[in-house]
């Protein structure tokens, strides 16, 4: 019993590094932050959420209690959700399932008093779903209609959000629940499955150029969410680039930071990247993404060791039905983010997940465990090459942060960090924006002379330049990012807006053609237009109208 213990404890010291090095990394995200108050509630989510995953993995004895405390919870928020959709007035909402949603939504009174995002309640519900299940499947008679009440209204909650990200990673779970259930058909599911994923996708393409003029609505609107989704996601990587180790700050910072740095723009566009790897990155640096990789492969470590060695039928399926669950909510985490946006409530239900598995796993690891502890008695210490992986890739990141570093990397990214503080900060006086300014060129200007072709500090100072109407040191600036970087929109966009005001009218233009935001790039330059106008700078107001004729073709 006593060794028992001790491995099971030694087991959950595998994921206790990972979690406080993504504590640790919250509050660097934290420092980083332009405004604190936008990323505390993040930091709260995160320690509970954390605190929520230590209670469940030290209470294997109870799986199948919180098993019922969660899919309960989630129960509660599918009849909320679903009696009040015709209340909560999702407008950007539309199709055969919103007005679905709005028409049993409209059966109960108005009793609103919150508005959850749909995608997030589909994040919600996923991995409970799938716990639900497992309920049903365990239950006596008179508590199987009970659980199966819950999950018929999960399901058409599930249904109504429209969250295809939610779709796919259910379909993925209970398709692997189901192989792991007929081993010997496993071949024949797993082709046939990506066959039919393979010939539907290839088919939807096909239809979608042969085509290109007619309203496929449910096809087009996938294709079009699959290229906008692509195209945050190569921006958000251009981001990354200037804030890698410490990233832009922990919490609802993205809006303002991705729109006036990457985008060039005053106003917010997107408010969160859509990815939770990407909004890991974004939110607690680089630390935050090896510690959530490091999480996963301790994660899906144990679900491997677990698998291979059986558990008895009860406990084997809520163990399923709990990694099951993570899995999905990772999986529509590659198109979303619920957790590590402004739905954070979402989090808790995540790690709730992951803790169960590891508190259910944990027994079958125990004749593991033994030989384990009999090796240690005896001095035993087996080197395996497992052993090997995670030091070998720990030394090559830190030469590759050595190198990076000696390149500039860390001065560019203070320098993009003390950049945003002045620009962004709603507390700091024009003084201490000057002052943050200054400190922020003066380092891209040390990161210059490590490597005068680094591409963050040269983008910046020619940003910099173009606010202070220094256009041709800003063309020189922003002619060596563009050799580093032709295709960041950010570098685009600046210097054919520094071409422009110099009036090099052709090189602009093929710069401003390959802008992603064409209708946007054009109200900007009506903008520009009218305001050179009240400038009483004729020439360059002459310039903004000529490129919008080009642009619009009129």
């Amino acid at each position: 019993m006593k060794i028992a213990k001790r491995t099971s404890a030694q087991q959950t010291y595998h994921f206790l590094i990972p979690l406080a090095l993504f504590v640790a990394s919250a509050f660097i995200g934290l420092w980083a932050s332009y405004d604190r108050v936008l990323s505390l509630p993040a930091l709260l989510a995160l320690l509970g959420s954390v605190g929520v995953f230590l209670v469940v993995v030290n209470a294997p004895a109870w799986y199948q209690q919180v098993s019922g405390v969660l899919v309960i919870a989630s129960a509660l928020l599918a009849i909320y959700f679903v009696g009040q959709y015709g209340h909560l007035d999702y407008q950007d909402e539309t199709g055969i399932l919103a007005q679905l949603g709005r028409r049993t939504g409209s059966l109960m009174p108005a009793l609103v008093f919150f508005k959850p995002h749909p995608n997030a309640v589909a994040s919600f519900l996923e991995g409970a779903f799938l716990l639900n299940i497992a309920l049903i499947w365990g239950a006596r008679q008179k508590q199987r209609w009970g659980w199966g009440a819950t999950a018929a209204i999960m399901a058409y909650a599930l249904l109504i959000t429209g969250s295809r990200g939610a779709w796919l990673g259910l379909v993925m779970a209970l398709s692997i629940w189901l192989i792991l259930t007929f081993p010997k058909r496993a071949k024949a599911i797993i082709g046939g499955g990506l066959g039919l994923t393979i010939g539907f996708l290839a088919g939807g393409y096909a239809i979608f150029l042969a085509l290109p003029n007619q309203h496929i609505f449910i096809l087009s609107s996938i294709l079009d969410t699959a290229q906008s989704r692509l195209t945050l996601y190569k921006n958000s990587l251009y981001l990354l680039k200037d804030y890698p180790l410490t990233g832009i700050g922990l919490g609802d910072t993205f809006a303002l930071v991705y729109s006036r740095y990457q985008l060039l723009m005053d106003v917010p566009f997107l408010y969160y990247a859509h990815n939770l790897f990407l909004a890991v990155w974004l939110g607690q640096g680089i630390l935050g993404l090896v510690a959530l990789v490091w999480l996963l492969i301790a994660f899906y470590r144990l679900v491997w060791r677990v698998e291979r060695a059986g558990l008895p039928k009860r406990p084997q399926r809520f163990f399923r039905a709990a990694w099951l669950g993570a899995s999905a909510t990772f999986v529509h985490g590659l198109l979303d983010s619920a957790q590590f946006s402004g739905d954070r409530w979402t989090m808790p239900m995540l790690f709730a997940l992951l803790g169960l598995s590891v508190a259910i796993g944990n027994p079958a690891l125990e004749k593991y465990r033994q030989k384990a502890a009999e090796a240690a008695t005896k001095g035993a210490f087996p080197l395996k090459p497992s052993r090997f992986i995670p030091i070998t890739a720990g030394l090559l990141g830190a030469a590759a942060l050595f190198w990076w570093g000696l390149n500039g990397g860390w001065q560019a990214n203070a320098g993009a960090v003390h950049q945003t503080w002045a620009d962004l900060s709603p507390k700091y006086s024009q003084i201490e924006r000057e002052t943050e300014r200054n400190f922020a060129a003066a380092s891209f200007e040390r990161a210059l002379k490590a490597n005068p072709q680094q591409a963050t500090a040269n983008r910046r100072l020619g940003v910099m330049a173009l606010e202070d109407r220094q256009f041709d040191n800003a063309i020189g600036y922003l002619e060596r990012a563009y050799a580093q970087e032709p295709h960041n929109q950010a570098t685009l966009k600046a210097l054919g807006y520094a071409y422009l005001w110099t009036g090099n009218l052709e090189q602009a233009e093929l710069l401003f053609k390959r802008v992603d935001f064409q209708r946007r790039l054009i109200d900007e330059l009506h903008y520009w237009r009218w305001w050179w106008g009240t400038q009483d700078n004729q020439e360059l107001s002459t310039y903004a109208n000529e490129m919008l004729h080009r642009l619009s073709g009129s």
